[in-house]
């Protein structure tokens, strides 16, 4: 039986028989695709497939968060955005919500986000996040919440990423494939680079 690859989850790898000695890898969705050459063995596909995914995930950094890890960075933006003005009580991720990126109920001060978010880029999971946030503190989307959001350097990007993601169809979201989304953030290398 051959030997199991050793990489994440939401790493797909493709051989090629026209690929001879590059490999490239690119973000579709919340996944990364590999392209590698037909004959190329398990290890050294291993030892480039870290490489470049910790190559690219220093310029795009992808949010894989644990629900801990999640109240965590709530609070982080909480500090940094809103002079830690909202305090949640829990920040979870949520399978069940399919219409909305995210919800917050100010009294309890329980923060919940869509599970479709998971491996999407960090500045959209922390556009969302903060939203909810600020939700906490304010509860329209009048001129103080926007004034609130405006100090997010990343929001026009990630208000538009997140437009892109409205307009595929839902069987996309269904299907748990995102490979409709344009990679973001491609590497290629050369074998024994």
């Amino acid at each position: 039986m051959p030997k199991a690859m050793n990489l994440p989850p939401n790493v797909e790898v493709r051989r090629s028989n026209k690929r001879r000695r590059t490999v490239s890898a690119a973000r579709e969705g919340n996944k990364t695709v590999l392209n590698v050459p037909q004959g190329m063995s398990i290890t050294e596909i291993e030892e480039i497939a870290r490489n470049l995914i910790n190559r690219m995930n220093e310029r795009d950094p992808r949010a894989y968060f644990s629900d801990d890890e999640l109240f965590k960075r709530a609070q982080e933006l909480s500090a940094t955005y809103l002079f830690a003005k909202a305090d949640p009580k829990s920040v979870a991720w949520s399978t069940r919500l399919t219409s909305t990126w995210g919800i917050c109920t100010p009294l309890e001060g329980e923060i919940r986000i869509t599970s479709r978010l998971q491996g999407m880029p960090q500045y959209v999971l922390d556009y969302v996040l903060l939203h909810e946030l600020v939700h906490l503190v304010i509860n329209d989307h009048g001129k103080d919440f926007e004034s609130m959001m405006r100090t997010f350097e990343k929001k026009e990007r990630a208000e538009g990423y997140l437009d892109a993601l409205d307009e595929l169809p839902s069987s996309v979201w269904s299907s748990g494939s995102l490979g409709a989304i344009p990679a973001e953030s491609n590497e290629e290398i050369s074998r024994g680079a």
